[in-house]
């Protein structure tokens, strides 16, 4: 998953020397401690997680004192070029977030440190959701640990559906009748399907039953042609081509597009992480407005459709000359405590799934929605070729595109399968 893309430039932040007491395990010495380490965080500087990292250099310092704790907001467009540019030698993190869709890569190209030895007696690991810290693996190794995890959920203007007596869409036929009813009754569109939007597509594919790929006998297999995923990219792209429920302005766009126009009454439901509250604040013309949107599951065949489990990672960068101190730096970030306080920060979810009880997630419908998601998650290919399929050649993006055009489902199916297959089986360099 990723941050909301805001155009910015990098920005160091120092932050201020202090002291304390407590601190982040002692599983360095103390006397070796570096003078500051440096931790690169993809997104902007927003004053909430300034103000999280000012903490954490105050946990971290009550075990090593004498080091600061630098932070460089990268923006996540930036960030594919500035890791690029470490790795060939150029300034370079200690600790270093990534997208948990993205460990497997950088580790392949060597960018990542193996934590095993390093974390072998943190006690945090057992607690964390482990099917998000197996994501963090490869080749054996653990190379990220589970920073805050996100999940899409059905955004919905409660009072349109509350003045037609109807409940949000719990299964595919509702998400159709729901659409036509705020259709007919508001103007606008009921619905948003984009093609560009892997993460929705593949929802509708996981709640029908269908997989993305399977490894089987030590290779990838595509499975886009069961009959599961078929029939789930053929209604997904039927919500535009047939039932008519998402409007052609949204072909070939992502949701980004969307969320403006949900922003402004101009759109009664589409799929988007915790994190689109803040961007629709930015977008609404009308603040007000923002009050009658609430969220709730994704819709599936049957019921709650799984979500992508997104969210980062937090890695140690190949390069460090302080791989305990750094480690130990990842263990203040990353433990229950910074856990969840960066996930509160940045609008997202704790990877402790004992956490997700706290009233917190609870009683805020956008948030429970979204706690409520967390239950119901997939990941895709934990291989460092998914970048490549989804990322560089759009795969199941350009399906969709192209069958909303009038492709036919089983040939453009076909070889999007056989495509699929061969990225992922091809040798990493």
């Amino acid at each position: 998953m990723r941050f909301p893309k805001i155009a910015a430039v990098p920005a160091v932040v120092l932050l201020a020397a202090a002291c304390g007491g407590g601190g982040g395990g002692g599983g360095a010495d103390p006397a070796g401690a570096p003078d500051s380490l440096t931790v690169w965080v993809m997104g902007t500087a927003q004053d909430p997680l300034v103000e999280y990292f000012d903490g954490i250099e105050k946990r971290y310092q009550e075990t090593y004192p004498d080091t600061t704790v630098e932070v460089e907001f990268v923006p996540w467009e930036d960030a594919q070029e500035s890791i690029t540019n470490a790795m060939a030698g150029g300034d370079a993190p200690d600790v270093l977030e990534v997208g948990n869709d993205q460990t497997s890569n950088w580790a392949q190209q060597g960018a990542l440190l193996a934590l095993d030895e390093h974390i072998a007696d943190w006690g945090a690991t057992g607690d964390l959701d482990q099917g998000a810290l197996e994501y963090g693996q490869y080749d054996g190794a653990q190379y990220g640990i589970p920073w805050f995890a996100g999940v899409r959920t059905l955004y919905y203007r409660s009072d349109w559906l509350s003045d037609m007596d109807m409940e949000p869409p719990a299964t595919w036929d509702e998400l159709v009748e729901v659409s036509t009813a705020i259709e007919e009754e508001q103007g606008v569109p009921g619905f948003a399907a984009p093609t560009d939007f892997t993460n929705g597509i593949a929802s509708f594919i996981w709640s029908n039953g269908g997989e993305i790929a399977t490894q089987e006998g030590g290779e990838w297999q595509g499975q886009l042609t069961s009959a599961e995923a078929k029939e789930a990219v053929e209604f997904y792209a039927g919500l535009t081509s047939e039932e008519e429920i998402s409007p052609q302005s949204y072909v070939g766009e992502n949701e980004l597009v969307p969320l403006a126009d949900m922003a402004n009454g101009e759109l009664g439901m589409y799929i988007d992480g915790s994190w689109a509250m803040g961007q629709m604040e930015e977008q609404a013309e009308d603040p007000a407005l923002l009050e009658e949107i609430s969220a709730a599951p994704m819709p599936g065949a049957e019921g709650i459709a799984p979500a992508f489990a997104g969210g980062s990672a937090l890695t140690v960068f190949s390069t460090t000359e302080y791989p305990e101190h750094a480690t130990e730096l990842l263990k203040v970030m990353g433990d229950k405590e910074g856990g969840k306080g960066y996930a509160d920060a940045a609008g997202y979810f704790p990877a402790y799934p004992e956490l997700l009880n706290d009233p917190a997630y609870q009683e805020d419908p956008v948030k429970a929605a979204g706690a409520q998601q967390m239950e119901h998650t997939e990941f895709f290919p934990a291989t460092p070729r998914w970048n490549a399929a989804d990322q560089d050649q759009a795969i199941l993006p350009s399906a969709v595109l192209e069958i909303v055009q009038g492709g036919d489902v089983d040939e453009v199916m076909e070889q999007a399968n056989k495509d699929l297959t061969e990225t992922l089986n091809e040798e990493v360099e």
